[in-house]
């Protein structure tokens, strides 16, 4: 055999080799990515992000080349608490302490994770979510008074939710919900705040009661005008002919009755007062 012959199956022979080495590198590093239901996939080509995020399944990559970063896309909760040692505290328009315990609903937005991980890296909850949050609050604390903090915790929970909700947005996160969970207040300014409110509660209760006594002395006035009226036109109305008419009406009434064996009169003395009826009211 000649010797180009030789060095031609030598080569071929490394060749086969290097096939086979790569071969088994990209065996050996996994080309196939399954991506589980509530993630993303970032892929990044020697170490450039792709812009379209990988969704749930099984995806291909080239070992050593590419890599896929998972993202979770469900919703998560950042809590800052005093059990966990991180409250969020602030000083109110008046100058008080307030300290309060809060948690954040958020998600990655799906369609946006791969700008979201090139921004600002995988470590995003700790540079935005606590950041923010905890800025939103001050911020929103220190433009009430402390007992307005206290009594209307709805409105700065909603102060908040709007604040947040604008500086995730630009930052490619999807803000659910903002939930206060605590506030705490100085004991003196809580204790003021509560006798204010029972102050409020005794004069809303006195306010009632006279209301009530007005009413009631308004309905006795016109009942008692009704009354009044009444008799006037009763008074009106009593002729001496309907009386002895109605007297006579009364006496046939009595004396049919099975109980009656004496019926008293009262009536002048031109009339007998006393009337003897016969045993079971017959005449």
């Amino acid at each position: 055999m000649k010797s180009s012959q030789l060095e031609g199956l030598k080569s071929l022979g490394y060749f086969a080799v290097f096939l086979g080495v790569l071969f088994f590198l990209i065996l050996a590093g996994n080309p196939l990515v399954i991506v589980q239901s509530g993630f993303v996939g970032v892929k990044r080509t020697l170490g450039k992000i792709d812009p379209v995020p990988l969704r749930e399944g099984l995806h291909l990559r080239i070992p050593l080349l590419q890599t896929v970063e998972k993202i979770e896309i469900r919703t998560r909760a950042v809590e800052f608490t005093k059990e966990k040692q991180n409250p969020i505290s602030s000083l109110s328009k008046d100058g008080l302490p307030v300290s309060m315990d809060v948690a954040i609903l958020y998600r990655v937005d799906a369609n946006k994770a791969p700008e979201l991980i090139r921004e600002y890296g995988p470590d995003y909850e700790e540079k935005i979510i606590k950041q923010v949050v905890r800025t939103a609050v001050r911020d929103a604390i220190a433009e009430m008074e402390s007992s307005v903090v206290y009594q209307e915790r709805q409105k700065l929970q909603e102060k908040i939710k709007r604040e947040v909700s604008e500086q995730l947005t630009r930052r490619y996160l999807i803000l659910e919900d903002v939930l206060i969970r605590d506030i705490r207040l100085p004991e003196s300014v809580v204790r003021a705040i509560e006798e204010k409110r029972k102050a409020y509660e005794e004069a809303q209760r006195m306010q009632f009661l006279l209301e009530k006594e007005k009413l009631e002395a308004e309905r006795k006035k016109v009942e008692a005008q009704g009354i009044a009226e009444a008799n006037r036109i009763i008074a009106g109305s009593l002729t001496r002919e309907y009386l002895m008419w109605k007297f006579i009406e009364n006496i046939q009434e009595y004396a049919r009755s099975q109980n009656n064996t004496i019926i008293l009169l009262p009536y002048d003395t031109r009339m007998t007062p006393i009337i003897n009826v016969p045993q079971g009211g017959q005449r």
